[in-house]
């Protein structure tokens, strides 16, 4: 699959984008070939910037993972929303990519995916009709998920409205007690596949689940984790064994970003394609995912796994009593659900970023500040720069319409674009 990413050439950008300087006016080509550098300066803060040996690492290294272990990569897209780190995936050997809604779909089509899983399902006339649309024209190989006989009547009254002859290739979906979509037992499942099976509309092509909300005590996670996986390779195999599956390759697929090391080890034997669709990856964080990823490393004895790409860059601000600074970036910069952002580096003078020491504490946010507790023998001063990482990079990335990709330096070597 080949991105093409000719379109983002004729994107202008100019200061009213954030981390653009004053009276600029460019092609989205250009700005990696302006000299700029975060730590002189050159632009305002604050910056998101992705670290491009980082993000290289991270997305090859998910690759190889998934790839030894027999399995297959739909990246969700979700996350970034940036054609350029799609491509990046898909170049490094993605099989295809994830979206959540209809508009993340109609992004990722734009720019020349060509096997796409819509990891929702849709239900609206207008959703239906575009996804019929895109069945019609042949171009993707796209799947979407069912859960409910309401999700099969509105499916196959779309394919009947637009007169698809070719079926709509669907996953029926299994949940948990307590958890977001999905039938809520294998029993549940089974019958609604049987039903899909039946609909000349629909083509069963697989079983999917996702695992990454599943609520237990944290000494019991993983094992309840493993417990539904293996209910969803029981259930494949009973459509399996039933002849529901109305292609030759059936797929499971499950897996956030949390627990996909699990997720692909008791899918193993399951003799499907076995596909996950972890998208935080590729940019991994400082909090989160960082934390479940030492996870895996104690479980796997990686060593050199995934590395922290996405970071904000504010100035202190204000110091206006002992031990807290003001930095210049708020919740309209860093996301901030699944906690608030990690100081990790300061840059004074425009020097070399210095680790800060771990008593530093982003501890509140505004809207456009963040209240940073530190060491009071630390010396910061106003016009210093702290590097932050952030928790659950998704909700970081839907707050800036251009990063900076930028190399080990922090020199700016191009702009990358998201579409939110």
């Amino acid at each position: 699959m080949t991105f093409n990413l000719e379109p983002l050439k004729s994107i202008v950008v100019d200061d009213t984008s954030k981390a653009i300087p004053s009276c600029v006016k460019l092609s989205l080509s250009e700005i990696g070939g302006q000299g700029w550098n975060v730590l002189a300066g050159d632009v305002p803060l604050p910056v998101a910037v992705i670290r491009a040996q980082a993000l290289q690492h991270n997305s090859r290294w998910m690759q190889k993972f998934v790839a030894e272990r027999g399995a297959l990569i739909a990246p969700h897209v979700k996350t970034t929303m940036c054609p350029q780190i799609m491509a990046q995936q898909l170049a490094d050997g993605a099989w295809a990519l994830t979206v959540a809604t209809i508009q993340q779909l109609q992004v990722c089509a734009a720019f020349g995916a060509t096997r796409i899983i819509l990891a929702n399902q849709a239900v609206g006339r207008a959703e239906l009709d575009t996804i019929a649309g895109i069945v019609k024209a042949g171009k993707i190989d796209f799947i979407m998920l069912i859960d409910s006989e309401a999700g099969i009547a509105a499916a196959t009254a779309a394919m009947k409205r637009h007169q698809v002859t070719v079926p709509l290739q669907v996953l029926v979906e299994r949940g948990y007690e307590g958890g977001r979509t999905g039938c809520r037992t294998n029993q549940e499942a089974l019958e609604l596949a049987r039903k899909i099976s039946a609909a000349p509309e629909l083509s069963l092509v697989g079983v999917e689940a996702f695992e990454g909300l599943i609520k237990a005590p944290a000494e019991f996670k993983e094992q309840v984790v493993a417990a539904f996986m293996d209910d969803i390779a029981a259930l494949y195999q009973a459509c399996k064994d039933e002849g529901l599956f109305g292609c030759e390759n059936p797929l499971v697929t499950a897996g956030g970003s949390s627990y996909y090391d699990i997720v692909l080890e008791r899918l193993a034997g399951c003799g499907a394609r076995v596909v996950t669709r972890s998208g935080c990856y590729v940019t991994h964080d400082s909090a989160l995912y960082h934390a479940q990823h030492q996870r895996l490393a104690a479980h796997t004895g990686e060593t050199d796994g995934l590395r922290r790409a996405l970071e904000v860059w504010a100035y202190v601000q204000s110091i206006p009593e002992k031990g807290l600074a003001l930095v210049s970036a708020g919740r309209r910069d860093c996301g901030t659900d699944a906690g608030f952002p990690v100081p990790h580096l300061v840059s004074k003078q425009g020097g070399k970023p210095q680790d800060l020491p771990e008593a530093c504490e982003i501890i509140d946010m505004n809207d456009q500040h963040g209240f940073m507790r530190f060491p009071e023998e630390l010396e910061l001063s106003v016009g210093d720069m702290i590097g932050m990482g952030i928790s659950h990079p998704c909700t970081t990335f839907d707050k800036w319409d251009i990063l900076s990709l930028v190399d080990e330096d922090y020199n700016i070597t191009d702009a990358l674009k998201t579409y939110f």
